[in-house]
C-alpha cells in the first residue's frame, strides 16, 4: 500500500533530498582473522572409583575493561588461574592453593567493579589427591562450596558453606557481581536420591566482606521425577540491574528450560519457557545485546526426535531460527555470543558422519548465515568456554574469545595429558558479515528497532546490487543531523546504529538514497 503524506511532511521530504554532507560511518565486518594460542598443557588424569575424566570449568572466562584475560580451570581435581595482558598471546599461569584440593568439582570466575578476582568453587571435603578412591559409599557428595578472591596477589580462602548431614551438597553453577560490587554464589542442590530440584544463592556484602546465609532460589516438587537442575546456570542483568537466572529442569513428561527474573526485592516464580528441550551442555545459551536485549538460544527436538534452534527474545515466545544445515547434518551442541556491534555470533557443531565445527552470525537470532567451517588445522580452539562480557560497566568486546580444553586419549588410563587453547574470532569491519544471510532481490528501507528509541536504534536496508548509498538522518524542520552512510556497498543486507545521545526528543527522518531508490521513514527519539 502507497504511504500518504501531509503537506509538511512532503515539504520536509522535498528539503531532506537537498543535503549532501560526507560523513565517514563504521560498517560491518564479512572477513574473518582467526587467532589462537596455547594456554596450558595439563597433566595425565588420575582415575579411581568415585573419579571421571573431567576437567570443569563453569562461566570461568572473561575479560576486563582494561583488557586483561582472566581463566579459572580445574585440572586433575586441583584448580588453576590463568591471566593473559597480551590480549591472549602469552598466559600466566597460577596454582591456586585452597587447603582443600581433594575433588574440586566446578569452578565459577567473576570480577568486581575494582578490579578484584573471585571464583567460587566446589570441593569434596573427604576426597585425597593422591588417594583419590579413598572414601566410602554414601560419601560421594559430601561437597562444600568456597570462595577464593585476589587483589594484591596472595589468595585469601573463604567459607561459604559447609557439608552438615545427607549426601548431598552445593555444586557451584555461577557466580555473579553486582553493581552494588556484592558477589552472588549461584548453586544446584546435588546429591542421591533428591525429592526436588533446588537453587540455591549466597550473597557476599561489600560493605561487611561476610557471607550471607544460603537461601533457596526455587524448589520444583510439582514431578516425582523433578530431582535435580541441570548443572548449567545462566545469569543475565540488564542496565537497571535486574536479574535473571535461565536454567534447565527434568519432568516426568521431559525436560523443561525456566526463567526466574529479580528486580531487587527478591526471586519471582519460575516462568517456563520452552515445553521440549535437549538437556546437555552446550544445548542452550543466553547473552545479551549491546541495548540489553536478551536472546535465549536452545535445542528443541521435533516430532522426529532431530534438534531445532528455538530462539526467545527478551523472553518472549520462542520461535525457530534458519541455520540453512545440509540436510545431511543434525544439530549437536554450541556457543553463543554477542560482539559489540551487535552481531551475536555462534559456534556450532553439526554431526553426520563426521562431527564439523562451523561458526554463523546473526543480528536477529532468527536469521543465521550459511555455516562457516573452520579450518582443520584450528578447530581445537573454538567450540569451548567462550567469553562473558561485563553488563554492568557496558563493557561489550568486538571480538569473539574462546578457551577450549582438549583432551587426551581416551583408549587409555590414567587419561591425559589435557591441554589449553585459547582462540578469538576477529571480524574484519570493511564491508558487510549481512551478505553472509542472503542476497536481496529489491532495495528496501526497514523500520528501525528499537523505535520509539533511547538514545541508539538500528537502521537496516537491503541493496540487490551495488549501490552508491546515502542514508541521512534529518530533523521535523528537515534539517540535517547526520550523514550514517555515503559510500559504495555491494548487493546486501546492512545494519548501522544511530545514536542519538546528543539530541533532544522527538521525531526524526531517516531516508535512503541511491540512484534507483529513495525512501524515508520517521523514527522518535524519547528521553
Amino acid at each position: 500500500m502507497r504511504r500518504k503524506f501531509t503537506s509538511a511532511q512532503l515539504i520536509i521530504l522535498l528539503l531532506i533530498s537537498l543535503f549532501c554532507i560526507d560523513v565517514q560511518s563504521q560498517s560491518l565486518p564479512d572477513s574473518i582473522e582467526y587467532n589462537t594460542a596455547d594456554i596450558d598443557v595439563g597433566e595425565t588424569f588420575y582415575t579411581g572409583y568415585f573419579t571421571s575424566f573431567s576437567h570443569w570449568a563453569i562461566n570461568s572466562f572473561i575479560e576486563d575493561v582494561d583488557g586483561i584475560l582472566h581463566v579459572a580451570y580445574v585440572d586433575n581435581y586441583e584448580l588453576y588461574y590463568f591471566k593473559s595482558t597480551d590480549d591472549g598471546q602469552t598466559w600466566q599461569k597460577e596454582q591456586i592453593i585452597t587447603g582443600h584440593e581433594g575433588d574440586i568439582r566446578n569452578a565459577s570466575l567473576a570480577l568486581d567493579l575494582n578490579g578484584k578476582v573471585f571464583i567460587g568453587l566446589t570441593a569434596h571435603s573427604l576426597y585425597n589427591y593422591s588417594n583419590p578412591t579413598g572414601i566410602n559409599f554414601g560419601q560421594e557428595f559430601y561437597y562444600d562450596l568456597y570462595c577464593i578472591n585476589n587483589k594484591t596477589g596472595s589468595w585469601a580462602v573463604e567459607q561459604v558453606e559447609l557439608h552438615s548431614s545427607g549426601n548431598y551438597g552445593p555444586i557451584i553453577e555461577n557466580i555473579y557481581v553486582d553493581s552494588n560490587n556484592d558477589v552472588h554464589l549461584f548453586a544446584n542442590r546435588y546429591g542421591w536420591n533428591l525429592q526436588g530440584g533446588e537453587a540455591w544463592e549466597w550473597v557476599r556484602y561489600s560493605s561487611s566482606d561476610t557471607w550471607s546465609p544460603r537461601s533457596t532460589i526455587v524448589e520444583f516438587t510439582d514431578a516425582g521425577i523433578d530431582r535435580g537442575i541441570y548443572d548449567k546456570y545462566i545469569i543475565l542483568a540488564d542496565s537497571s540491574g535486574k536479574l535473571c537466572l535461565i536454567a534447565a529442569r527434568n519432568k516426568s513428561d521431559g525436560p523443561k528450560l525456566f526463567y526466574l527474573l529479580n528486580n531487587g526485592s527478591g526471586w519471582g516464580s519460575p516462568v517456563q519457557l520452552s515445553d521440549n528441550i535437549a538437556v546437555a551442555w552446550n544445548r542452550y545459551d543466553a547473552v545479551l545485546d549491546p541495548d540489553y536485549n536478551s536472546y535465549v538460544v536452545y535445542f528443541y527436538n521435533n516430532s522426529s526426535n532431530l534438534p531445532e534452534l528455538r530462539v526467545s527474545k527478551n523472553l518472549g515466545t520462542p520461535q525457530n531460527a534458519n541455520i540453512n544445515l545440509p540436510a545431511t547434518d543434525t544439530l549437536n551442541y554450541f556457543t553463543l555470543h554477542c560482539t559489540s556491534q551487535k552481531i551475536l555470533t555462534m559456534y556450532l557443531w553439526t554431526k553426520n558422519i563426521i562431527t564439523k565445527l562451523h561458526v554463523t552470525f546473526s543480528y536477529d537470532g532468527l536469521n543465521w548465515t550459511d555455516p562457516i567451517e573452520i579450518p582443520d588445522n584450528l578447530k581445537n580452539y573454538f567450540g569451548g568456554l567462550m567469553v562473558r562480557t561485563d553488563t554492568r560497566q557496558d563493557y561489550f568486546i568486538s571480538r569473539t574469545k574462546q578457551i577450549v580444553a582438549v583432551a587426551g586419549n581416551r583408549a587409555s588410563q590414567p587419561y591425559g595429558p589435557d591441554t589449553l587453547f585459547y582462540g578469538d574470532i576477529k571480524l574484519e569491519p570493511l564491508t558487510s558479515v549481512n551478505t553472509l544471510l542472503y542476497l536481496p532481490n529489491n532495495y528496501s528501507l526497514h523500520q528501525n528497532y528499537p523505535n520509539p528509541f533511547n538514545p541508539a536504534t538500528i537502521i537496516s536496508f537491503s541493496l540487490p546490487e551495488l549501490s552508491y548509498v546515502e542514508l541521512k538522518v534529518y530533523n521535523i524542520l528537515g534539517i540535517e543531523v547526520t550523514t550514517v552512510v555515503n559510500r559504495e556497498l555491494s548487493q546486501g543486507n546492512y545494519n548501522y546504529n544511530f545514536d542519538g545521545s546528543s539530541l533532544s526528543s522527538g521525531v526524526y527522518f531517516y531516508t535512503l538514497k541511491t540512484n534507483n531508490f529513495n525512501q524515508t521513514k520517521k523514527m522518535i527519539l524519547l528521553r
